[in-house]
């Protein structure tokens, strides 16, 4: 056997979990001709056919089910090597990988980030924005900005203050319908898929009201309040900032989630990342009333 290539693995590890040589491609950033060369190389070394084709995506076969615990543990203490070296920095250069929420990332973390790098020239900054812890986990992030009850207990964890949640519309869209207690004649834009169930509405006010469209995206979502396709339940940092957005009269909080700043414990160490989540974790508390919503 041909010895092994740890990018080899690595491109098998994610066709594996992506089942498909565009998923792979696009969580490694490489080309899909360089993942099949890589998928190649790996299957000619093993002398076994890993995966076959059919119409739902890539087919693990039994040798690639046999090995991929395996190819796990390689990958873990790759990993866990890969943050031991990284830990042992004393300077402040460097780069830190972050990945954000895109609303936080677009409508709060940006001004935070500029002054970070003009305070440290040396540190270079790698935004990634992704609603997946594993990103930690898995080695492709350095610090993660995060909204849960319950952050993993194997993650440092850096508290934020609480988001807060309220309901808005647009002034035109307000005065073209009543609101008495919990009841309205105004419907709810949906949000898709992310919450079929709905609870950000039976948890908040006009727990009956009609739920009207499918919008999935925060940013169109907001687009879509504003031109007056209904009401929307948003962040108070983002909606309170826009222009054609007021909250509804006569309703307070809808939802309110603890923030986080996360990182992975083996870079404690590592003066130039423990120095970016201090430098945000301070500017961010700084703008508690805006994230609680108390501006307005």
């Amino acid at each position: 056997m041909a010895e092994l290539d740890w990018n080899d693995i690595k491109v098998f590890l994610a066709l594996f979990r992506g089942r498909s040589v565009r998923a792979a491609a696009g969580e490694l950033l490489m080309s899909h001709s360089t993942v099949s060369r890589h998928l190649t190389d790996l299957e000619t070394s093993l002398g076994a056919v890993l995966f076959t084709r059919s119409r739902d995506g890539l087919l693990a076969t039994a040798v690639a089910e046999q090995v991929f615990t395996k190819a796990e543990q390689v990958e873990s203490e790759v990993l866990d090597f890969q943050r031991e070296a990284e830990s042992l920095d004393t300077e402040l250069a460097g780069q830190v990988r972050v990945t954000s929420p895109p609303l936080l990332s677009q409508y709060m973390l940006m001004p935070h980030l500029a002054s970070f790098t003009r305070k440290y020239p040396g540190i270079e900054i790698s935004l990634n924005t992704s609603y997946s812890i594993d990103d930690l986990m898995r080695g492709a992030a350095d610090v993660a900005f995060r909204f849960q009850f319950n952050p993993d207990d194997s993650l440092v964890g850096r508290r934020l203050p609480d988001f807060v949640e309220r309901a808005y519309a647009s002034p035109q869209y307000i005065a073209n319908h009543w609101f008495e207690d919990n009841k309205t004649n105004a419907n709810w834009i949906g949000r898709g898929t992310i919450d079929p169930g709905h609870r950000w509405i039976t948890e908040g006010p006009f727990p009956d009201a009609e739920v009207k469209h499918q919008i999935s995206d925060l940013l169109d979502q907001a687009e879509a309040a504003k031109e007056g396709l209904g009401m929307i339940v948003s962040p108070c940092f983002f909606a309170d900032s826009l222009n054609g957005l007021v909250r509804i009269p006569g309703t307070g909080p809808v939802s309110t989630r603890p923030g986080w700043v996360l990182t992975h414990p083996d870079l404690r160490s590592s003066v130039r990342v423990m120095t970016f989540v201090r430098f945000l974790v301070a500017e961010m508390t700084k703008q508690e009333a805006l994230i609680k919503g108390d501006t307005v």
